[in-house]
């Protein structure tokens, strides 16, 4: 498929705003860490709130989720039902001791947080932490560079391969310039653009088929499975929810709460944030069960792939211009998560092993950890780029994976540590490597592991009631983990002093 003109002309000027922003914004970079990494804790509530709802996302709601709906109807709604509930809690409830306890301790990662929480001086903790960022970062950071490529085949015509390189180069190219600041203003802008896509292109849709009624009868055509979400398993639909189990060990989702400027705004964000998830997922829903009205079959999508009823069914409807802010809300819901992970990725190397591991105890002039920092980018990109193309999985479950395997590693970790006294260095670091080697082996079991383990994912979905999804065996194992380890090991001496001071905010 050729893209007409207007089409190109749009998706041209999209990515010429995207470089501006980072250029704009590569002097309030240049600061240091803190300023590259957290944009200087310096954000108002709706940059913080958007950006947040924005890089969460990713290419997941706009490609995933659509199709998800297109393909399965109304189980998609316990997918959006999960992640909304968690991120409320986590908007409303943690986000604040977030940002409080990484300011005081003068925190910028996740590893920065644990280490102080604990006062781990062997650096067991941040190393650990950090390695575990850096795999699975890389791992994101691949999955939404394969959904540019397809992003870019499906609306502009363009190879699967270029189209990769494409996205790629771009988000490199403002995220190296701008950092924090540059990403956090690319995500208020792209949030925008999801959200215009995602609530315009039903309702035009709608429109155009005189009503819902025709609808209706499509998704009846599908079957009681697709229109009734009770229908599905206990297993089935709690392993949908249980995706939302990734949230709260997220980084470029929790790195958000830490970059608010006023933390008596973290509910006014919290608010707002709250309310465009909503909006977003009903709009994404919506997009896959009115494309079966427009697509009873799934051979009328390019090659019989459910994840392009989006694309399909904006240029079914729109002229080319409109169709051109549709590719333009694709290509924001990847990068707004892409420079987040990079950023995040980064952050591990240079923060977490080169500054507190490597060069501990010397002195390490700024300018240095931002030159370091901006390779470090460049790094990752690179690995990201070669795992990208020797993927072979839809986008869907590609992103599960790392969204699921940070959410079992930090999750618990996280929110243990800030709510229960409790909690042991050893408890969280046996926690993270449980819930790492749970996901792994659930998501993909060696075959060599076979000599002298059950099948793990069978294993789990007899005793989870048909649960499979890897994210919800990881969160509980690691929380077990976590909670039986610490009772058996010392707590640090200030502990009671932390927990308190947060529960008195």
């Amino acid at each position: 498929m050729n893209a007409h003109p207007l089409t190109i002309s749009v998706f041209i000027l999209y990515l010429i705003l995207l470089v501006v922003i980072g250029y704009v914004n590569s002097k309030k970079s240049s600061g240091g860490l803190t300023d590259f990494f957290l944009a200087g804790r310096n954000l108002g509530k709706w940059t913080v709130a958007f950006s947040a709802v924005s890089s969460g996302r990713s290419a997941w709601l706009v490609l995933g989720v659509t199709g998800m709906a297109y393909v399965g109807g109304l189980q998609a709604v316990w997918v959006a039902f999960g992640y909304i509930f968690v991120e409320i809690f986590m908007f409303f409830y943690v986000a604040k001791r977030f940002r409080r306890f990484s300011e005081k301790t003068g925190s910028i990662t996740i590893p920065d947080i644990l280490e102080s929480r604990y006062e781990d001086k062997t650096n067991l903790l941040r190393v650990t932490s950090a390695l575990i960022i850096i795999f699975f970062m890389i791992a994101y950071v691949g999955s939404q560079i394969v959904a540019g490529g397809t992003a870019f085949s499906n609306s502009l015509g363009l190879s699967s391969t270029s189209g990769m390189w494409m996205t790629a180069g771009i988000i490199l190219l403002y995220t190296i310039l701008g950092g924090f600041h540059a990403v956090a203003k690319t995500d208020l802008l792209q949030t925008m653009f999801m959200f215009v896509s995602l609530t315009i292109l039903p309702i035009v849709a709608i429109i155009g088929l005189g009503g819902f009624g025709p609808v209706i009868d499509a998704m009846h055509v599908q079957g009681t499975n697709f229109i009734d979400p009770f229908s599905f398993s206990f297993g089935a639909i709690m392993g949908l929810v249980g995706i939302a189990l990734g949230s709260p060990g997220n980084p470029h989702i929790l790195v958000r709460y830490m970059a608010l400027k006023d933390p008596r705004e973290m509910r006014k964000a919290a608010l707002i944030g709250s309310i465009w998830n909503l909006l977003m997922a009903y709009g994404a829903i919506m997009i896959g069960l009115t494309g079966r009205a427009y697509f009873p079959d799934i051979s009328l999508l390019p090659n019989e792939n459910h994840e392009a009823i989006f694309t399909s069914l904006g240029n079914e409807l729109f002229n080319p211009f409109f169709f051109g802010i549709l590719v333009v809300a694709i290509l924001a819901a990847i990068m707004s998560s892409a420079d987040s992970q990079l950023l995040v990725a980064s952050s591990a190397i240079v923060r977490d092993i080169y500054d507190k591991l490597i060069g501990k105890g010397k002195e390490i002039s700024q300018a240095k950890l931002m030159l370091f920092s901006r390779l470090s980018i460049l790094f990752v990109m690179g690995l990201s780029l070669i795992l990208a193309f020797t993927m072979t999985e839809f986008v869907f479950w590609m992103v599960l994976f790392a969204f699921g395997g940070l959410g079992a590693c930090f999750g618990p970790a996280l929110l243990l540590s800030f709510y229960w006294k409790g909690t042991t260095k050893q408890g969280i670091f046996w926690g993270m490597i449980s819930g790492l080697i749970t996901v792994i082996l659930v998501k993909q079991q060696p075959q060599w592991t076979y000599a002298f383990l059950p099948d793990v994912k069978a294993l789990v979905s007899k005793l989870l009631f048909g649960i499979t999804y890897e994210a919800v065996p990881g969160f509980i194992i690691a929380t077990l983990v976590i909670v039986i380890v610490s009772k058996f090991t010392k707590r640090p001496d200030s502990a009671d002093e932390v927990v308190n001071d947060l529960n008195s905010q």
